[in-house]
Order: C-alpha cells, then structure tokens, then sequence
C-alpha cells in the first residue's frame, strides 16, 4: 500500500544553485512539489520570489566553494533539522556538492563520480576500457606537447579545457598560426591541463538518459545541424537541435547501443546523463558528458515530445531515485536559435511574421531576440523558435524555412576588428567568458 503525502516524512532537500532564476527556479520548484518536502536553498545572490519556493535560501559568495557549502547547510540544518540531501543542476556546481554532500554523510552523487564523468580526460578512459570509442586525444601540459600532438595526427585537431560546457572554450585548430595562438590563450600546464583531440567529421548527435540505481531507463536521441563547432565558427548559423520521433531504428541503433553502455561503465547511480558524439565513417566516437539535465533547450524540447514535465523528471530521479515511464514520444520536436552577423545590441528582428503566416500552428515555443539587449557570444544565440509535428521531415522543413526567413541586425554591421585580428579578438572573448562563466543564454540572464 503506497503512502499518502501526509504521511510520507518530511524530508529537507538543499538546492544549490548561483542564480535562483529560469531553469534553475524551474527545478527548484520540481524539488517542492514532491512529497513530503521541506525545500532549502543556496545561491550567490537571493531570489526575489525565495519566500514562494523555498522555506529558506542561505547566501554564499562563491557556490563552487564546498566549504561555504558545508558552512550555508550547516547553518540551514540548525534551523530546519537534519538534511536529507543536497543536489543542483549546476555543471560546475556539481563536484563542490558532492563534496558537500560526503563531508556531511549525505546521499547522493560522489566525488569520484562526479569527476570521472566532467573530466573529459578521465571519462574518455574510461569510455575506452569499456571498449566504447572516442576521438584519439592528448592531455596536454606545454606547449611543446601540443606540437607533439599535431605531429602524430595531423591538423586539424580539437582543443578544449578539461572540464567546463557551453563550448565557448574548444576551438578546432587548421593551421600552425590557429595552434600558435590557441596555445598562447590557453596556456596548458601541469595545474591546468588543456586536452587535444584528433578532430572528428561527422552527424554529431547527443543522447539523454534517466539513469536509476546505475541502470539508464530512459533514453532521448537528438540531431545537431550543423556540429556546435561549426556553429561557434560561423556567427551566421542559426544552429538547430532535432529530436526526430522515430529513434529505434536502425539509424541511431549503434549509437544507442553504445551511448548506453557508456552510461552503464561511468556508474552514474540516480542521474540525468547528456552524452555527445558523432556518427562517422566506420563508427561511433563519443567526446563529452555531463551528470545534469540538458541545455540547448532540450528539456523543454522533451517536454513537447513526450507531453511531460521534465524538470519534476529530473526531481524524481536525483531526489526521489525513481522513473515514472514509460513514456510515448508522440512529436517529432526542433528548435532553432535566432543569431546572425554583426556585434554590438540587438536592434531589429524581420521575418517573424511571415514565418508565423507559414507554420505558427507548428511553433509551440517562442522567445525573440530582445532589441536592445547585447549580442550572445553563444551558438545558442538571442532567442530561439521551438516548433513539433508527429512527422519529424515535417519539423525539419520548418527549422530550415525559419532559418531562411528570420534576419537579425545589430548596432554594429562591420567586425569589430580587422580581418587579421578577428579570430584574436574572437577567441580571447569567448575564453573570458568561459572563464568568468559569463555564457548563461539571453533568455536565462534577463530572467
């Protein structure tokens, strides 16, 4: 006989999170609508509506601190009772939590767990002895060791930090002049190590799991066009991510196969996986991983696919340990991300009309460049239109027909900077954000 929710104990959940705003208030609120929950929070600066989702939000000045961490629950316990467990959907949060969580003898994701997934060094090992593929790589101490690396593959390579996501930080490298330069910003040593890949052409894919007890029960495929690469390289792409409805066939068997079995090696426990990769001649070759939900919009994608709620998903597997599927996906789902040339502010959006006379019953999510606000340096652009239909040619014809008639200008048309300097002045900007984690999407730091 099931328990009703008066008479499941009341448990003390602490939510760790920088900015308790967008997704972040989304799980948030996941977390609350659970039973039995009394939910606590952390975060670098108050929300404004804390008093509505949290009985209390302790303030810290750095998150990824786990000794304010430990200092913030400790406090919070005081006043609440014992906690139960502390979780975030954080990507750089998630090693100082689990640190938290062990110091204090709490449940939930491991140092070590969390480490061998967001190491993209430790991971791809891993990946490796499970007999699963991945790029041929080097871990890369010097710049020398660089130039070594080069000379055993060949150009072009792929640089990026070992830990960290958004992409802003991996540039693929063509030319000695692109490797000079990569090298002189990123500046890899022994306290900060930088990994080479041999560069990889191909379908780059990514598949999402609902992971309970080390076990994935659920799995999503989706399809990026192009690669977030050539997206990062060209400001004129307006990049796509397609969850197709179909995903069982033979298409995406291999990859499926493999992606899970990657999944089972990295011993995840009760989690949501997002893993990368690429179809290419002859194989699979995987190269990223995170323990959190999806960005690029594909939880709420998932949301559209499947008629669920992903974010009480997510609560219910890194809280409750539990997976409330199957599910059917009914729609095929795409969104695209609303960029183009230019630099400077926001400053007209043509074309939202006609593409609204065209397919709007298939737009089921919209947020619009905001005129006025600051050009994004990300792949995932100003704004965004999602659109779904059961056939999924159906919502490619639609991505491909927003892509062609949705037009962004900007303050300035010209390149900052001349044509010899751009990538200088390009690169240094998207390691400066990357390193001040300054690349959260427009639409999540106006919310």
């Amino acid at each position: 006989m099931s328990l009703t929710s008066q008479e499941i104990p009341r448990r003390r959940i602490l939510f760790v999170s920088r900015n308790m705003t967008g997704e972040s208030l989304r799980h948030a609120r996941a977390i609350k609508s659970l039973a039995g929950v009394c939910l606590l929070g952390i975060a670098e600066q108050l929300p404004d509506d804390r008093e509505q989702v949290f009985k209390e939000v302790a303030c810290v000045s750095d998150a990824q601190d786990s000794n304010q961490l430990i200092a913030a629950a400790c406090e919070l316990a005081q006043k609440h009772g014992e906690l139960n467990r502390i979780v975030t959907t954080h990507e750089l949060l998630l090693e100082s939590v689990a640190r938290a969580c062990e110091a204090l003898g709490l449940q939930g994701l491991s140092e070590s767990t969390v480490r061998r997934v967001l190491d993209k060094s430790r991971l791809k090992s891993i990946l490796e002895r499970a007999g699963i593929s991945t790029a041929r790589d080097r871990l890369l101490t010097s710049r020398e060791d660089g130039w070594r690396f080069v000379e055993e593959v060949s150009f072009p390579i792929v640089l990026k930090p070992l830990g960290g996501s958004g992409g802003l930080a991996t540039w693929r490298i063509r030319t000695v002049e692109q490797l000079e330069l990569a090298l002189e910003l990123m500046r890899p040593s022994t306290e900060k190590p930088v990994l080479a890949e041999q560069y990889v052409n191909g379908q780059e894919l990514c598949i999402d799991t609902i992971t309970i007890a080390n076990e994935p029960r659920f799995y999503s495929i989706c399809c990026y066009r192009p690669s977030i690469l050539d997206a990062l390289e060209d400001p004129a792409i307006q990049w796509t991510c397609v969850m197709p409805r179909e995903i069982a066939g033979d298409r995406y068997s291999d990859f499926t196969q493999q992606g899970l079995a990657a999944v089972r090696a990295l011993s995840v426990g009760n989690a949501m996986t997002h893993m990368e990769g690429f179809l290419v001649d002859g194989g699979i070759r995987f190269c990223d991983a995170t323990l959190r939900p999806a960005g690029a919009r594909i939880g709420p994608m998932l949301a559209f696919a499947y008629d669920i709620d992903p974010y009480f998903a997510w609560a219910r597997a890194a809280v409750d340990g539990c997976f409330d599927g199957p599910w059917e996906r009914k729609y095929a789902v795409g969104t695209i991300f609303l960029r183009g040339m230019g630099s400077g502010l926001v400053k007209e959006v043509h074309g939202i009309e006609t593409v609204k006379s065209e397919i709007g019953k298939s737009m089921v999510d919209t947020r619009l460049p905001r005129v006025g606000a600051v050009k994004s340096v990300t792949y995932t652009g100003d704004g965004y239109i999602t659109v779904r239909d059961p056939e999924t040619r159906a919502v490619e014809s639609a991505l491909d027909l927003i892509a062609r008639t949705v037009r962004i200008t900007y303050s300035h048309t010209e390149p900052s900077a001349p044509a010899g300097e751009a990538a200088r002045e390009q690169w240094e900007k998207r390691l400066r954000y990357f390193d001040e984690q300054l690349y959260r999407p427009a639409w999540e730091v106006e919310a």
